[in-house]
């Protein structure tokens, strides 16, 4: 039975192949964000969605999306260094939703 792999390797295959980004990417950035995004994101934003190789990133306030466009460069090197470069290519800040 070595033809057997586990589900794990299986279902990242999968989403490689489509194009879609690993799920457990965007659950470890849930569980790590206060880690993850330090000053200004902290208590300032929360992850939304990965798309592609795209975070959106939802501000707590309209007046914080320009704010924290300002620190994508910084998030972008922390995401790289925890999830390995080219996991997370871009940062999309949004208003919050009503």
């Amino acid at each position: 039975m070595s033809d057997l792999e586990p589900l794990a390797e299986g279902l990242e295959k999968v989403f490689g192949r489509l194009g879609l980004p690993d799920p457990r990417v965007m659950s470890a950035i849930i569980d790590e964000w206060d880690t993850l995004a330090g000053t200004p994101w902290k208590g300032n934003s929360k992850p939304v969605v990965v798309r592609g190789r795209t975070l959106v990133v939802e501000a707590t306030t309209p007046s914080q999306v320009a704010f924290l466009r300002y620190g994508k460069a910084k998030l972008l090197t922390t995401l790289a260094g925890r999830f390995g470069e080219g996991v997370i290519t871009e940062i999309e800040v949004v208003p919050p939703r009503r």
